[in-house]
């Protein structure tokens, strides 16, 4: 069987690349998340986090280990982070932001390779 890896890594380099030529690697999510919501991350100590979270998201690492856990047949992993970050971009691009509807695109069309390579897998 042949391996999306490949073919998921080119749908996440899209977003990436077009993240970087915008002037550098910006956050994706943030500038679309709700005061409130903003506020109570922030309150319960996880700003650090989240920021990390949706700056390595937006420059490709989390698509890069899911890349690598494709590689390596862990599906369960694969399709644990492109839907983590499949979901928050298709929330984020709610707003209107085009730059999440990009990455919510990639990472759901790596996702449903993901999917269809490891249920179509003999092993």
């Amino acid at each position: 069987m042949r391996s999306p890896a490949g073919v998921l890594l080119v749908l996440l380099a899209i977003p990436t690349a077009a993240n970087l030529a915008g002037g550098g690697p910006t956050w994706i999510w943030t500038p679309s998340l709700p005061t409130p919501l903003l506020r109570l991350v922030t309150e319960a100590g996880l700003l650090d986090v989240w920021l990390l979270a949706d700056l390595l998201a937006a420059v490709g690492v989390l698509g890069g280990l899911a890349v690598a856990a494709t590689a390596c047949s862990a599906t369960a992993v694969a399709a644990t982070l492109l839907a983590l970050v499949g979901a928050l971009s298709v929330a984020a691009a709610v707003t209107g932001a085009p730059l999440p509807l990009w990455y919510a695109l990639a990472y759901t069309a790596g996702l449903v390779l993901v999917l269809r390579a490891g249920c179509c897998s003999t092993r």
